[in-house]
């Protein structure tokens, strides 16, 4: 009977050490890790830009939104290469379009049979056959954290 009693107590003492360690290891303060705030931001750059008239725009669309009026949208004036810096995009698949808008009016001017008369270009330089290319030939996996892509225009 003795010896039944010092195994429970040993085994009694034994949880309360492993209950003590288990304890500090919680309590004790952990190193401060900096937590990704989840945004995604953007950087395009774009080359290729033939004068420096008019505006380079650049739109940032999700799928639902590609070749249509898209949320994100900057301008800027040309230059040799301009950078457009989109923050606190949600992560996600987007495509970029780029119109060296040279006449200020906000509208790819095209021919009569539709081919462009300004500048253009798309993410990962995708380009269509007989039309724009598809959203997931231009498309770009944001993760949080910046990314940075290059756009090289058509004219």
């Amino acid at each position: 009977m003795r010896i039944k009693n010092q195994a429970s107590i040993i085994a009694i003492v034994l949880a309360l050490l492993t209950a003590a360690v288990l304890a500090a290891v919680f309590a004790w303060p952990s190193q401060p890790q900096s937590q990704p705030t989840g945004s995604a931001s953007l950087t395009v750059s774009v080359s290729g830009i033939a004068n420096n008239k008019g505006q380079i725009l650049v739109a940032v669309c999700d799928k639902a939104t590609f070749l249509k009026h898209c949320t994100h949208g900057a301008m800027a004036q040309p230059a040799p290469t301009v950078e457009l810096r989109f923050p606190q995009l949600t992560p996600g698949d987007y495509a970029v379009m780029v119109l060296h808008d040279e006449n200020g009016n906000h509208v790819m001017d095209k021919t009569a049979n539709g081919i462009p008369l300004e500048g253009y270009g798309f993410s990962r330089n995708a380009r269509g056959k007989y039309g724009p290319p598809s959203f997931e030939d231009a498309m770009v996996a944001l993760k949080p954290g910046p990314t940075r892509i290059s756009i090289e225009l058509v004219y």
